[in-house]
């Protein structure tokens, strides 16, 4: 199958991207003009489509010839000053991509959405895809485009586009081109923190998550939703477990929920007078403090063949040496990644992933 890819230069994407590749599909990958394209995704010989969410001819252009489509592109942030910018681009452009796809007649579309839209807990019971959406949002732009996305794709899954959606849970993994881990994640690392927010998640491995994406391509159900969730743990129980995993094990204590209100009150007020909150510490992000996202990938286990390798196992795929992931030779095989991070006294400690 020829399958166009959005988003392909993000960090889901490159692993959906190599995970078609692997199943013997070819990618088109959908790329604006003037953004640099990752080596890896020339390397691999895949197509490359200019085009832009936010230019509903490119999106026809590159819909031509393909069998398949997966729509993994997303502006996201949590800065409200780009809300704007968001929702032209993300729930405008899906409305173009599904018409494009619809004048194609793809075989296969796959929607890639976020658990957001399914929403979280405050006392971190398991969901699943049948659950209702309460309405919560945290004022997030990121959650109010995916709820409209998700329902863009619902209702062409109706009128008889074949589109299956997945909602990923958070994801980690080292980035295949080759750019720092995410913050929060260096800085239980390279840092002696004992802190950790309120509330939970569901980690999973993106390179998991990628496999499931691609079966849903293959053999999802037109009009169906899959979780594609890992391990639901606590923020601090997650902290322990990564810090422990490179050799500096310590106990997290929880952020008072009076220091998350004192936080959103304070963000608040330098946005809108000063417009001084910045990513990641925008009124958004403490918002989050607190809920739980705990789910059960059940579903995509039974239809999808999905499965979740041990957090261990993921873990061990970073490299933390010079406050960097794995480079992009390394990450084209990430099950054997390099792992330096310092010890405690100042020296390296580092080895090799199995």
């Amino acid at each position: 199958m020829k399958v166009l890819v959005t988003g392909a230069t993000g960090f889901l994407g490159g692993y959906v991207v190599r995970e078609l590749l692997r199943r013997g599909h070819t990618v088109r990958a959908l790329v604006r003009a003037g953004r640099p394209v990752p080596a890896a995704l020339v390397a691999r010989g895949v197509d490359l489509a200019t085009g832009d969410l936010l230019d509903p001819a490119s999106l026809v252009r590159a819909c031509a010839g393909v069998d398949g489509l997966v729509h993994a592109a997303i502006h996201s942030g949590y800065c409200s000053r780009q809300d704007a910018l968001q929702h032209r681009t993300n729930e405008g452009g899906a409305r173009a991509l599904f018409d494009a796809a619809r004048r194609a007649d793809l075989r296969r579309v796959v929607h890639v959405s976020t658990v957001a839209t399914i929403g979280p807990t405050r006392d971190g019971r398991l969901l699943d895809e049948t659950a209702p959406w309460k309405g919560r949002h945290f004022g997030m732009q990121y959650v109010h485009d995916k709820l409209a996305t998700e329902s863009l794709a619902m209702r062409a899954a109706a009128d008889g586009l074949p589109v299956t959606v997945v909602n990923p849970g958070s994801l980690i993994g080292p980035r295949l081109d080759g750019k720092p881990p995410a913050w929060h994640l260096r800085r239980v690392v390279l840092s002696d923190t004992r802190w950790a927010p309120p509330g939970g998640i569901s980690v999973v491995d993106a390179a998991d998550v990628a496999a499931g994406v691609a079966a849903a391509l293959e053999r999802g159900r037109a009009g169906e939703r899959y979780l594609l969730t890992g391990h639901n743990l606590t923020n601090r129980a997650f902290y322990e477990r990564l810090a422990a995993h490179v050799g500096r094990p310590r106990r997290f204590r929880e952020i008072p929920r009076t220091v998350k209100h004192a936080a959103v009150a304070a963000t608040t007020a330098l946005d809108r007078v000063f417009g001084w909150s910045r990513p990641p510490y925008t009124p958004e992000y403490f918002r989050l403090w607190g809920w739980y996202g705990f789910f059960d990938a059940s579903k995509a286990a039974t239809e999808l063949g999905f499965a979740v390798r041990p957090l261990e196992r993921t873990l061990d795929r970073y490299d933390w040496s010079d406050d960097r992931c794995a480079s992009a030779g390394t990450a084209l095989d990430p099950d054997r990644v390099r792992v330096h991070v310092p010890a405690r006294d100042g020296t390296a400690a580092d080895r090799l992933a199995s």
